[in-house]
């Protein structure tokens, strides 16, 4: 379990930690000449037989964002008032930032109480309710001690003794993630990074990434919570021993992460909630500051219902980091946000979205994929966003840092499609589905001589419905549904009926195209005397109905010649690769034409070129069919 102390600047949270751990927890020169905290310290014990540590963070106003860098959601609070000055500033401040961060358990110490008088201590404890009231705070235990004396202490240590014998150990089955707040070298070991385990587990010998560089770095040692240990895991203060990076090249703010999840952002979407003390409304544009595991980065805030957001209000906004500037945010992620002059905590919220565009942010689309979010419920998000839009898998895993395993399963439980790497919800792939089918039944009817329609036709709609129509498409044709030629659609039993020009064309030509070597489109233009433009926009409706072949940019064949021409090929390659010699002279072509041919063959994956030879490596069958359209 780690307990982070939180509290107005001089209310004791060192003297806590010192009289629990024996270990004073300000390290720095200035720290020791000031006697205030400015950065954070760690300590650690074993209380009930579980090692516990504690996380001194500052309490002095321009001091929070070192204060932010060490609070995670795992962590159990200690929230500390000084009976002398009662409720302060920070105390309100510091009890904001926990529940801001997702804080769910804890306590509160009184402390200083050999200074007062009992009465003093009452009111101050009647103070700390009242703050604390609809927090998570809210009936928690208020202890009241004296490091001077001694007096309650051990109250306090039997607490935490009972909540670190009670928190269970998280389990955690997201990719790895470390919000780094130091790094340093230790001879003979290298470099060190530290910080607490936000998800997942890094074991010996794992291979992660150094978020800012984007450097592979491998784990050589680990210690958790201040002991040895072969593994680290959600929730832990570990120092992690790693291979690859120099001192120079880590710090505060940066993350060591599984390698599938790097993925800088800088942009974002919050769903932000403005603390009620906050003195002003946050208006669209205003500079903020923005704190994120260990990292702190200026932004701005782009509201996306446009009306500013009044104190105590709640709303989902953009944040646009200033340029050049990137954060490592996943969906669910909690963030602080503090006014420009860092004067006070403006409030806070979860990231709800990493795919925020440039341009029509608001649009209907955008916003029903906001509202489909629910931050800490990827099951329920995937579930919701694959019934009105098709969801990019990878995109969706990376963004919630989900391994692949986690996702996979998802997709099984709720039995999504998944067609060229999006995700659909099967009652928006049959709805869909049901559209197309509608379609080509209603254009069949009233066009029986039209050979189908072109995906365009069919995918029509708002950029969402286009999508999923074309997704739709290709996992139809796949099935067998709908055919697909020469970039027309039909249903798989359609028979388009010839129209009487296109027949009385094929009726011209069709004894000219039965040879291993017919005429050139040019050629069959000039002897029935037509304009070559027009007679070879004539010629393109042979192939829709599966009358003549077209290959290359000039010629026509017709299909059973195509097959016999495909046939020889395959003769010639029993015995060995051939050339295009061998197959000239066994099919009586010339030249020219046998390289349109093979050409074409290679073209359909009939045949591969290998040098100045050929293989046959495909099915003769996909010769005549023509080719999908790309969609």
């Amino acid at each position: 379990m780690i307990v982070t102390l939180a509290g107005h600047v001089d209310h004791g949270k060192t003297s806590i930690v010192r009289a629990l751990t024996g270990v004073d927890t300000d390290r720095l020169a200035e720290e020791k000449r000031r006697g205030l905290t400015i950065d954070l310290g760690f300590a650690y014990t074993d209380l009930g037989g579980r090692r516990v540590g504690f996380v001194d963070v500052p309490g002095h106003h321009r001091f929070v964002h070192n204060m932010v860098a060490g609070i995670a959601a795992h962590q159990y609070a200690l929230l500390v008032v000084a009976v002398d000055d009662g409720v302060m500033p920070q105390s309100r401040e510091h009890l904001a930032i926990l529940r801001l961060l997702g804080l769910a358990g804890g306590v509160v110490a009184l402390t200083k109480i050999d200074r007062v008088s009992a009465e003093r201590i009452e009111e101050v404890r009647d103070q700390t309710r009242a703050m604390t009231a609809g927090t998570f705070l809210d009936g928690a235990q208020i202890l009241a001690l004296s490091c001077e004396t001694g007096s309650g202490v051990e109250g306090l240590r039997r607490h935490l003794e009972r909540a670190a014998t009670a928190s269970p150990t998280p389990t955690d089955d997201r990719p790895f993630r470390l919000a780094v707040d130091r790094a340093f070298t230790v001879r003979g070991s290298g470099v060190v990074v530290t910080g607490t385990v936000v998800s997942g587990t890094a074991n010996l010998d794992d291979r992660l990434v150094m978020a800012s560089t984007g450097n592979p770095v491998r784990v050589r040692g680990l210690r958790v919570q201040d002991e040895p240990s072969n593994t680290a895991t959600v929730g832990d203060r570990a120092a992690v021993n790693v291979a690859g990076a120099g001192v120079d090249d880590v710090r505060r703010g940066d993350w060591l992460m599984d390698p599938a999840m790097h993925d800088p952002a800088s942009r974002f979407a919050v769903h932000l909630s403005v603390l009620e003390d906050f003195p002003r409304a946050v208006k669209h544009n205003a500079p903020l500051h923005v704190y994120h595991g260990t990292s702190h980065t200026q932004a701005r805030v782009l509201l996306i219902e446009g009306a500013p957001i009044e104190p105590g209000g709640a709303a989902t906004v953009d944040l646009v980091c200033q340029e050049h500037l990137h954060v490592h945010v996943k969906v669910g992620d909690r963030v602080v946000l503090r006014d420009h002059d860092l004067e006070r905590t403006l409030g806070g919220g979860r990231v709800v979205d990493l795919a925020v565009p440039d341009r029509r942010r608001r649009s209907p689309l955008r916003k029903q994929r906001l509202a489909a979010t629910r931050p800490g419920d990827p099951v329920a998000t995937l579930d919701a966003l694959s019934r009105h839009i098709p969801v990019r898998a990878t995109e969706f895993a990376r963004h919630w840092n989900l391994a692949d395993r986690r996702l996979d399963g998802v997709v099984k439980d709720l039995n999504l499609a998944n067609i060229e790497a999006y995700l659909l919800h099967p009652d928006l792939f049959r709805a869909t589905a049901g559209v197309i089918g509608q379609k080509l039944a209603d254009h069949h009817r009233l066009h029986p001589d039209s050979p189908g329609l072109t995906a365009d036709e069919i995918c029509t709609g708002n950029a969402a419905e286009r999508h999923a129509r074309r997704l739709t498409l290709a996992s139809l044709v796949e099935r067998g549904s709908l055919r697909v030629e020469t970039g027309l659609y039909a249903d798989a039993a359609h028979q388009a009926a010839i129209p009487a020009n296109v027949t009385r064309l094929f009726e011209e030509v069709g004894s000219l195209l039965d040879s291993n070597q017919p005429p050139s489109l040019g050629d069959l233009a000039k002897r029935f005397g037509r304009p070559f433009p027009v007679f070879e926009r004539e010629m393109r409706a042979l192939p829709a109905f599966n009358l003549a072949v077209r290959v290359g940019d000039t010629r026509y064949f017709l299909p059973d010649r195509l097959l016999e021409l495909a046939k020889l090929a395959g003769k010639l390659d029993a015995r060995a690769p051939f050339t295009v010699r061998q197959f000239r002279d066994a099919s009586g072509m010339g030249r020219n034409v046998v390289i349109e041919v093979l050409e074409y063959f290679d073209g359909r994956g009939y045949t591969q070129r290998i040098g100045d030879t050929r293989r046959v490596v495909g099915d003769a069958s996909n010769i005549t069919t023509p080719r999908k359209p790309i969609t």
